[in-house]
């Protein structure tokens, strides 16, 4: 294996571990309960979430505010759906750095 197969190697394991570790986390944050990948559930997708955001510049914000407040609190309704986000007080606290990952996750998903 030459030097550029090696650091090829070496990006592509350190971004798996990275995705890897960031789908723990939106389950740990208990997200997968009204969310999936690629299927729309109680909420929509998280590709369906990354589509329509992708290239808004308050994208980023916006998200942060909505997984760590809920809907109400977090910007309001985004989706048509009469459902809501919950708010901190109904799931774990995600802290900025997490809110951040997560939404650097569902971004990366964007087909």
């Amino acid at each position: 294996m030459d030097r550029v197969e090696k650091i090829l190697l070496i990006l592509m394991l350190g971004m798996s571990t990275s995705s890897f570790a960031d789908v723990n986390l939106v389950k740990d944050k208990q997200c997968m309960q009204c969310h999936d990948v690629t299927a729309e559930r109680i909420g929509p997708s998280f590709q369906r979430i990354a589509k329509r955001w992708k290239g808004n510049p308050v994208a980023e914000q916006l998200l942060m505010s909505t997984i760590q407040q809920g809907t109400q609190d977090g910007g309001g309704q985004h989706w048509s759906s009469k459902a809501n986000m919950p708010n901190s007080q109904e799931r774990p606290l995600v802290s900025n750095d997490e809110a951040k990952r997560i939404v650097k996750w569902i971004m990366g998903l964007s087909v």
